[in-house]
């Protein structure tokens, strides 16, 4: 059964400003190369999360893991994630989309925010 992971970021009219989410998914893709993994977006940028389902449903996934890049909650990873991926779960009945945990607190960031703080020193 082919998979796809699809990674979810705010969005932003910035430049630049998916380069951390796309070395996440270029780091996946090599861990896993039978994975599908594509980036969507929650607003300002394309593609969607709608339109990030639907290619990957287009690219053959049977199975869809929508992933959101969010470390804090938010009327987004409450509200409109989820609201978006069971709207394209009623699009794609014969699909299965996931809708994981979003990244929130972890001991792992903890580590990454000592880094920093050690850097800015």
């Amino acid at each position: 059964m082919k998979r796809a992971v699809l990674l979810v970021g705010h969005g932003s009219k910035l430049a630049g400003s998916n380069e951390a989410m796309d070395q996440v998914i270029a780091r996946l893709r090599q861990q896993d190369s039978a994975t599908l993994f594509q980036a969507a977006f929650l607003e300002l940028q394309s593609p969607s999360i709608p339109e990030g389902i639907d290619f990957c449903v287009k690219e053959g996934a049977q199975e869809v893991t929508v992933v959101p890049y969010f470390v804090q909650t938010g009327r987004h990873v409450v509200q409109d994630i989820p609201r978006l991926v069971s709207e394209s779960q009623a699009r794609h009945p014969q699909k299965v989309i996931h809708l994981a945990e979003y990244l929130g607190f972890d001991d792992r960031i903890v580590a990454v925010v000592n880094d920093r703080i050690k850097n800015a020193r």
